[in-house]
């Protein structure tokens, strides 16, 4: 018995320490859902989750910023990290995200034509040059004709999730933002818009190198990739990792 219990002891202080995560603002509602799932099982980790807009968080991983693991709203920028030595292993896809046309108001949004009517005068998205979410949207606007007529009444948030704000405080009547953010929250009246008008948003992870806990990283990226958390992706409006 006393021997169960001290390599019980010793299993827990070998996860034990600190996390520090940075993710995609897509990710903010769901995340925070894993974290608590995750700490039932380690409950002497403390978990540390920055929510930023992918090429600001790629941005800072360069700049030195010490982190254990990128959550990405994208392929490609977890994928640089990797290809410029930054991560420890290959880039893994947990995710494939959503693109909704969103209101909090009392406009119909049955269609994506209706960002065309006058009612509708400003229109809110995150920075493509910074948010995959904002790129998709971009894309999706340009590949329904509608980028040249609407483009002026384009307001850029920094994050999907400053995009998102600007819908649910009025700024904005309708946004282009992640059925992720919105799908819980009664406020917003969404259409999920059709996916094979935009690039798929491959959402995706890596573990830096300068980690300072490897070992809890990689079980948190386990825990991540189980059934049970992409199910919980699912239940947010994600597709399954592939």
């Amino acid at each position: 018995m006393r021997f169960a219990l001290l390599m019980m002891s010793l299993w827990i202080m070998a996860f034990a320490g600190d996390l520090k995560i940075l993710a995609a603002a897509n990710l903010k509602v769901v995340m925070e859902e894993i974290k608590t799932e995750f700490l039932k099982n380690y409950p002497n980790t403390r978990i540390d989750i920055t929510y930023l807009a992918s090429g600001k968080a790629y941005a800072q991983i360069k700049n030195g910023l010490n982190v254990d693991l990128f959550f990405s709203a994208d392929m490609q920028k977890p994928q640089k990290l990797f290809n410029e030595g930054y991560a420890l292993l290959e880039p893994k896809i947990y995710a494939m995200g959503r693109l909704v046309l969103c209101t909090t108001g009392e406009q119909n949004i049955s269609t994506p034509q209706v960002m065309q009517y006058s009612s509708i005068k400003h229109i809110a998205i995150a920075n493509p040059k910074l948010a995959p979410y904002g790129q998709a949207a971009i894309q999706f606007l340009q590949n329904t004709n509608l980028y040249n007529k609407i483009n002026k009444k384009l307001v850029y948030g920094e994050s999907i999730s400053q995009a998102l704000s600007y819908v649910k405080s009025g700024t904005a009547e309708v946004g282009l933002n992640a059925l992720s953010l919105v799908i819980a929250d009664p406020s917003f009246t969404y259409l999920v818009l059709d996916s094979d008008l935009y690039d798929p948003i491959k959402q995706a992870f890596v573990i830096l190198k300068n980690t300072q806990n490897e070992t809890l990283s990689r079980a948190f990226a386990r825990f991540v990739m189980s059934d049970y958390v992409q199910n919980l992706f699912y239940q947010y409006g994600y597709e399954r990792g592939k």
